[in-house]
């Protein structure tokens, strides 16, 4: 044997021991995460999976949320949990689901007047058809029809993520819309709306409608920090399922293990969760890369923060919009506050969004940026690029930077300022927790959710300029009745 190969089966021996090493030290490391409660463990029985899709109408998917909603308090019972105030599963606690103004972790319609068209909402991973909320009643106002489907595994306990996989819901995603197409305003116009991985999971089914026999494509997409593409490290969010089976390395399917604090979205995250998504990634960019996928997209509006710790909010350019037509689609950019004095304390300040498209220009989509008029002002202008020009145009808005707020976030995005559990701390709902709002000072170390939780912004100061953009593009074209719908 040659010195060569001796020395390549050496390095890849190597390598490998060194693989393994790592991987073990990370499973056993896994064991000194917080204890896992029944809401970790659960397994639910009535849960939806891909195989019922053809046995499953609209009335049947709602009936399993109801034999789910009793599963959950059979094998959660509320009267033994832990004496906290902020306890999802707790009837007395100040963040029950019970205790709102409605039971927005489940699917839910609501209905417009006279309306001239259907919209199908899907939320993210690990949320609720409640972060669909606000979108939804401006687009009743505009005019929709409109269904917000709670997707597998989410809604009740954190635990049903663990059995939940992207065939699950794809196929919920086309029950929604199998069900929005006999509502009224359906024969005129068909919108999809995805919030993080549900509006990944809107582009897939845009790119792949046409294969569907009895469900329409979509008119229109509409895409709140879509979740195009995800970190690299989703691709090996699944090798903890060589050992993560056995009762000793448990801990190890768990990216986090944190309290369930928040009433209408987990708080830990299980790493098959991300595997999942990937996998729906995956799919989605081999369909993009064809040299026709794009042309299968209608007009899409997509609302983005520059900084998104969770998603590229490059790749929301480079992977999507460099791919679609000229076909009025736009993407609206939100700009990090360049007066913040935290500005230079971040550990990469990105260039100027408007530089980038300026130079890129004629681009085959429009682009709108909200920005600081100059880096000494609060105040926000509008510069917009429209589609095939190369000149911008910049207007005056009536919009500043909250003080204290240094940029929008990947969660912020769909929730209005006044939301009541996410907003300001403007509106409250009686005595439950306003997570926006939070903001405790202390010692480090002492709380069990780190800063990070607490410093996030969790709510849109802009979100009323979202709605009035949102209302004026969709005015902007109004499809001709699509032929074959059931």
């Amino acid at each position: 044997m040659s010195i060569a190969k001796k020395i390549s089966k050496w390095i890849v021996a190597s390598l490998t021991v060194l693989l393994l090493t790592v991987y073990f030290v990370r499973g056993f490391d896994s064991r000194r995460m917080p204890e896992l409660g029944p809401e970790y463990r659960i397994e639910f029985e009535h849960e939806f999976d891909a195989s019922q899709e053809d046995q499953t109408e609209w009335s049947a998917y709602l009936a399993i949320e109801n034999a789910l909603s009793i599963e959950l308090e059979e094998k959660i019972d509320s009267d033994t949990r832990p004496d906290s105030l902020i306890d999802r599963f707790s009837a007395d606690s100040r963040t029950f689901p019970g205790n709102y103004h409605g039971n927005w972790n489940r699917t839910y319609e609501l209905s417009a007047p006279s309306p001239h068209g259907v919209a199908v909402l899907l939320h993210g991973l690990t949320d609720s058809p409640y972060s669909m909320l606000s979108t939804a009643q401006t687009l009743v106002r505009a005019g929709y029809n409109v269904v917000v489907p709670r997707m597998p595994g989410h809604g009740f306990a954190v635990g049903g993520l663990l059995q939940a996989r992207w065939e699950d819901w794809t196929a919920a995603v086309r029950i929604a819309i199998r069900h929005a197409t006999t509502l009224p305003g359906s024969d005129q116009s068909l919108l999809l709306v995805g919030y993080s991985s549900g509006g990944l999971m809107a582009v897939d089914y845009a790119l792949g409608c046409d294969e569907v026999a009895d469900l329409p494509c979509p008119d229109g997409l509409v895409l709140l920090s879509p979740a195009i593409a995800v970190t690299s490290l989703a691709v090996v969010a699944n090798w903890h399922a060589a050992i993560s089976w056995m009762p000793f390395f448990e801990k190890f399917k768990w990216h986090s293990i944190l309290p369930e604090i928040d009433p209408f979205k987990f708080t830990s995250f299980p790493k098959r969760a991300a595997w999942e998504i990937y996998k729906i990634s995956t799919r989605t960019h081999k369909q993009l890369s064809q040299p026709t996928g794009g042309a299968k997209l209608p007009p899409i509006l997509t609302f983005q923060s520059v900084v998104d710790n969770t998603v590229s909010a490059g790749a929301v350019v480079t992977s999507l919009y460099n791919k679609v037509p000229a076909n009025g689609s736009e993407l609206v950019l939100y700009d990090i506050n360049r007066n913040s004095t935290l500005l230079h304390l971040m550990k990469n300040v990105p260039g100027d969004p408007a530089d980038y498209f300026e130079s890129a220009a004629p681009l085959n989509f429009g682009v709108t940026i909200l920005r600081n008029r100059d880096r000494y002002q609060l105040d926000i202008d509008s510069w917009a690029l429209a589609a095939g020009q190369s000149v911008p145009v910049i207007d005056g808005t009536n919009l500043e930077w909250p003080i204290g707020i240094y940029s929008l976030s990947h969660i912020a995005v769909p929730f209005r300022a006044d939301d009541q559990v996410y907003g300001d701390g403007s509106v409250r709902n009686d005595d439950n927790v306003v997570f926006g709002a939070l903001a405790p000072r202390g010692e480090q170390g002492v709380l069990q959710l780190t800063s990070d939780y607490f410093l996030r912004t969790r709510y849109n100061p802009f979100f009323r300029y979202q709605e009035n953009h949102l209302t004026e593009w969709l005015g902007t074209f109004r499809s001709a009745p699509r032929d074959g719908l059931p």
